[in-house]
Parts: structure tokens; C-alpha cells; sequence
């Protein structure tokens, strides 16, 4: 009778645990689904490997800070620590942080999608008083990925990189020329660069896709890899990219 007993036990706090798992799974699945779907820009994706899990660090091109002038918070009466709303705005693909508002509800009235965030002062010498706010947006980090897909953004990953260092080395020595033409003919970096030889390809873009809702906060639904949505789904494969050999 014991041993049933503790057997009983364990079975009904196993069927607990997965009754909250398939409840959060449930409402996870309802927020991908029922909100607004908004692309942030992302640099390019880095993978890791820890302890043989993947997953992509994800870095916001827009969305890392955004500053609010001082005076705005303060008639507001908010402080460090509250919650403000952004009304985002279009820009191609992707979209980017517009006017901050109080309330969701005034920053849905712009007529598009809500992101919230938290405002944070920086750090001035005590009796200073900050310049001011800074918003940080509620936006998720990392996005656990299968092995394949892992490998496959660490190539583009590094490509685009390599591209976008070309571009920056160019333009770099192309107006220290201009400025300064003595210097460019000293400068290191600009022995091996053509100026006539321009980089003109087209540098992949990466982006996060979101379900974002009314209130501002933000599940991800799937990357954007240079003009490829990858949506993850709860019954299909995780992201997986189907590679050229």
C-alpha cells in the first residue's frame, strides 16, 4: 500500500507538471498567433554551442536604446523603472521605433504596432541631474535553434560580415582621401584598397520576426534571413534550412 501510495504521488505530480507545461505551451502558441506581426532589424545572427544546444544571439540594429527627452517623463509623473510605449513605424522590411507614449493605448492610436519599455536614467555624480531617459525595449535575447540552422547562420553570419568590413574599409580610406590626402597615402589599411573598385553587392539583412500584442509585449514567431521568413511552428522542425550542397 505504500509503494502504490508513493506511485500515486508521483504519478499525480507528474501529471501537474505536464498539465503547466501544455498550459504554457497553449498560451505561448495563442500569443504567437493573436498578435500583430512586426520584423526588427537584427546585425548579423551569431550561433553558440552550450552544452550541445544551439541557439542565435540575437542583437536589435534599432532597438538597443532609445533616448526620451527628460521633460516628457516628468509630466508624465513617471519615473525610473516605469513602463513607456513605443508606436512603431515601417521602413521597408523591417520596422523602427517611432514616438514614446505614456499608455498602450495612446501609442496604438498612431495607427500601427506597440513596444513597450523601461526607463532608465544613466549615470551622473550625485545632486547632477540627468540629461536624459533611456528605454529599454522588453525584446527577447536568443532563439534556440537546431543544429543545422545554427552552422548555416554562422556562414552567413561571417560573410556578411567580411562584406560589411569591405564597405567600412572603403568608405573609410575613400573620404580620407578626400579629407586628408597625405594621410591616405600613409594610412595602412588603404595600401591594398581600390578606391575605383567600389563594393556594390547587396549585404544580407537579418531580422527577428514577432508576434507583438496590444500592450507591447513580444514572442518570436521566427527569423528573417535576407528575404527569407523561417517560421517556426509548434508540430513542424525547428527552423530547419534547407542548404545548397
Amino acid at each position: 500500500m505504500i509503494g502504490m501510495s508513493y506511485l500515486a504521488r508521483a504519478g499525480l505530480g507528474l501529471a501537474v507538471i505536464l498539465a503547466f507545461l501544455g498550459w504554457m505551451t497553449v498560451r505561448h502558441e495563442q500569443a504567437r498567433s493573436s498578435g500583430i506581426e512586426v520584423v526588427l532589424q537584427t546585425y548579423p545572427i551569431d550561433p553558440r554551442d552550450v552544452f550541445f544546444g544551439h541557439y542565435a544571439v540575437l542583437s536589435y540594429r534599432d532597438f538597443g536604446t532609445s533616448d526620451v527627452p527628460l521633460g516628457w517623463p516628468l509630466e508624465q509623473g513617471l519615473e525610473p523603472g516605469d513602463t513607456v510605449y513605443f508606436a512603431l513605424t515601417p521602413a521597408g522590411e523591417f520596422h523602427q521605433p517611432g514616438e514614446a507614449f505614456a499608455s498602450p493605448e495612446e501609442a496604438l492610436s498612431q495607427g500601427g504596432p506597440v513596444l513597450k519599455a523601461y526607463l532608465h536614467t544613466p549615470y551622473v555624480p550625485e545632486g547632477e541631474t540627468p540629461d536624459v531617459y533611456f528605454a529599454r525595449f522588453d525584446l527577447p535575447r536568443q532563439y534556440f535553434a537546431d543544429p543545422e540552422t545554427a552552422l548555416a547562420l554562422q556562414d552567413d553570419f561571417q560573410t556578411a560580415t567580411q562584406m560589411q568590413g569591405q564597405r567600412d574599409n572603403w568608405e573609410h580610406c575613400r573620404d580620407l582621401q578626400q579629407s586628408d590626402p597625405e594621410g591616405f597615402e600613409q594610412a595602412w589599411r588603404c595600401g591594398d584598397i581600390d578606391l575605383a573598385d567600389e563594393p556594390t553587392a547587396d549585404i544580407p539583412e537579418y531580422g527577428v520576426i514577432l508576434s507583438v500584442s496590444d500592450t507591447g509585449e513580444a514572442v518570436i514567431k521566427g527569423l528573417y534571413l535576407d528575404g527569407e521568413r523561417v517560421i517556426d511552428t509548434l508540430t513542424g522542425p525547428r527552423l530547419v534550412r534547407e542548404r545548397d550542397e
